[in-house]
């Protein structure tokens, strides 16, 4: 196997990907940055609320930062921030229906991109092709 390029390719793969999904979320005018669209896969698609430490862990982001971020979306009507009744230190988070569309509008960009992307592979192909990237991910994360 040839690997002298392969990171690159692999570089190249996130970067198209990457231009791709900006002028899809442009031209779907969606209200969101695209560096937060992880937010709309972590919060669950029926609704029902996260606490906030919880995202924060998953999304492996500053608190604070996660603060700035929920406070834009709640601000447009995007997402809902509850307080707790009982315990005034934790927050909740949960998809407005609002968020929700955003959220089926990004996972028909991603298939629309895998799609693309995976144009001329057969069925077996693409479950190999899924199957190796979720191998080369857990080999590599080893690393860290």
């Amino acid at each position: 196997m040839k690997n002298e390029c392969l990171l690159s390719k692999i570089n190249e793969i996130n970067t198209i990907s990457n231009k791709y999904l900006a002028k899809k979320i442009k031209e779907e005018g969606l209200p969101i940055l695209q560096n937060h669209i992880l937010l709309f896969y972590i919060l669950p698609e029926d609704g029902s609320a996260l606490i906030f430490n919880e995202i924060s862990n998953i999304w492996q982001i500053s608190k604070s930062s996660l603060s700035d971020i929920i406070n834009k979306y709640e601000s447009q009507g995007i997402i809902n921030k509850c307080v707790c009744v009982e315990d005034k230190r934790s927050v909740y988070i949960s998809l407005k229906p609002e968020g929700i569309y955003i959220r089926h509008k990004l996972k028909n960009i991603e298939a629309e991109i895998l799609d693309l992307m995976l144009s001329n592979f057969d069925k077996d192909e693409k479950q190999s092709f899924e199957d190796n990237i979720n191998k080369a991910l857990n080999n590599i994360k080893k690393m860290l």
